[in-house]
C-alpha cells in the first residue's frame, strides 16, 4: 500500500512525529535528486524528530522555570561593575555546584548584576536538563507566605 505525501504527513502527525512530518518533503526531494540514499534520509528524518522534541522540551522547561527572558553570561557587561568576581561567576557557569547538589545564593546591593548572572545560570541549567524554578527574593517570600 502506497500513501500520498498528505497521507504520510497525517500518519506521522497521528503518531506524534511532527518533526518528521515537518521535514519529510525536503528529505524526499533530497532522495529524489540523488543527494542522499534512503537510509541516510531516514536517519536525518529521525534526527529531525529528535531535534524537534529536544527543542520543545527545552521550551517547556524554560516556560516552567519562571524565567521571563533568556540571559547569557556572554552578554554581560563586565565593565559596568569591576568589583564583580568575573572568574568566579564564569566558574559557576560549569554548574558543578548543581552536580555536587550545592545551593547558590547571590546577595549584594541593587544594580550589581546579580539577577543577570542568576538568570544566565538558570538558563544554562535548563539547557542541561535540570528542572529550574527562578524567583526573585520578594517573589519567593510572597510564595512562602502564601503557602504557609
Amino acid at each position: 500500500m502506497t500513501m500520498s505525501i498528505t497521507e504520510l504527513e497525517q500518519a506521522l502527525r497521528a503518531l506524534r512525529l511532527s518533526g518528521m512530518s515537518a521535514t519529510m518533503q525536503a528529505r524526499a526531494l533530497q532522495v529524489a535528486q540523488h543527494q542522499m540514499d534512503f537510509l541516510e534520509a531516514f536517519s536525518w528524518l529521525v534526527q529531525d524528530e529528535l531535534d524537534r522534541r529536544r527543542s520543545r522540551l527545552l521550551d517547556r522547561r524554560f516556560t516552567l522555570s519562571g524565567l521571563r527572558e533568556r540571559k547569557d553570561l556572554k552578554d554581560f557587561d563586565w565593565t559596568y561593575n569591576a568589583r564583580l568576581p568575573k572568574r568566579e561567576v564564569l566558574a559557576l557557569g560549569t554548574l558543578q555546584f548543581l552536580d555536587a547538589k550545592e545551593d547558590l545564593l547571590m546577595i549584594g546591593p541593587p544594580g550589581t548584576g546579580k539577577s543577570h548572572c542568576a538568570k544566565a545560570l538558570a538558563l544554562l541549567a535548563v539547557q542541561r536538563g535540570y528542572t529550574v524554578l527562578y524567583r526573585e527574593a520578594h517573589q519567593l517570600i510572597e510564595d512562602l507566605a502564601e503557602a504557609r
